[in-house]
């Protein structure tokens, strides 16, 4: 296991590179590092505060961030420069690729409901030009997930209502949640769907949408990061008891649990595309990576 330390504060978001070789970490500050593990490879200087939501494009030339700022950022990630800013009525609380050139991204306040009337919103790259959802969602966004090669996403907002959908079809049906959720992950052959609820982990199959999900475990406080892995049957799940726990989502049985020194509570997870790594952030600046068996 790796630690790497240079954030000083909080991280609140990861994300390794589709090739694999960097991960990109923000948090607190508008703190934006580059990693080749174990090398600090750069820093990306613009946000001027927490950065909540980060995600690569899917060939790697784009990082996409959003902040407490009220800030969405387009990084050429080749170049280490700044390609393209926008800003918003509140802050950026999620990001997703749900095509190789189209981003979406959310608008929230982690701590309160926010009412607009777009809070979701498609963004094309290089160019920035905006694009509307087939349906306007209007409450602040928790959560969110996609796919890039589907134009497939999931996301739950502050209501506690819970969507998945290709962005370019009208809505189907929701779901409502019974608690609060923090974090989504989708599998990427799209057919299962993990759900936080305060201190668990729910699943659903998207085959059998919109039926109640199973229960996967629990953590011993909130659960605040989740992520698959890419052989669709490996979950990672983090919570604010600073615990990491790999799930095995075919017999829904726990593998493994670590808790790493990164503080007292798991913010952010990420797993490498090509299943061979996971990182971890926490509330003192430092990250963990290691190696999944």
């Amino acid at each position: 296991m790796l630690t790497l330390e240079g954030h000083a504060g909080p991280v609140h978001a990861l994300a390794f590179s589709p090739d694999c070789e960097l991960l990109a970490g923000g948090g607190a500050n508008g703190s934006l590092k580059l990693w080749s593990p174990p090398s600090e490879v750069g820093e990306l200087k613009g946000h001027s505060d927490t950065i909540q939501a980060l995600a690569f494009s899917p060939d790697g030339h784009y990082l996409i961030t959003g902040g407490a700022d009220r800030m969405l950022f387009v990084w050429d990630v080749r170049e280490r420069r700044h390609v393209a800013s926008w800003p918003q009525q509140h802050p950026v609380s999620a990001i997703a690729f749900v095509s190789p050139g189209t981003v979406v991204f959310g608008i929230g306040e982690r701590s309160n409901v926010v009412a607009r009337p777009i809070t979701m919103f498609l963004v094309d790259l290089p160019t920035g030009k905006p694009r509307r959802l087939s349906t306007d969602v209007v409450n602040g966004i928790r959560a969110l997930a996609a796919l890039p090669d589907r134009k497939f996403a999931a996301w739950a907002t502050d209501r506690k209502i819970l969507r998945v959908q290709d962005v370019s079809r009208p809505p189907g049906k929701p779901f409502t949640l019974a608690k609060d959720c923090r974090a989504l992950a989708l599998s990427s052959d799209g057919r299962r769907l993990a759900v936080t609820s305060d201190w668990e982990v729910l699943l659903f199959d998207l085959e059998r949408w919109p039926e109640a999900p199973t229960t996967l475990g629990r953590h011993q406080a909130i659960v605040s990061a989740l992520a698959f892995g890419p052989d669709n049957r490996t979950l990672l799940s983090g919570g604010w008891d600073n615990v990491v726990r790999v799930w095995d989502v075919d017999r829904k049985t726990e593998r493994a649990s670590y808790s790493w020194p990164i503080g007292n509570r798991v913010n952010a997870l990420t797993v490498s595309p090509d299943g061979l790594r996971a990182a971890a952030a926490g509330d003192i600046g430092a990250i963990a990576v290691w190696d999944l068996d």
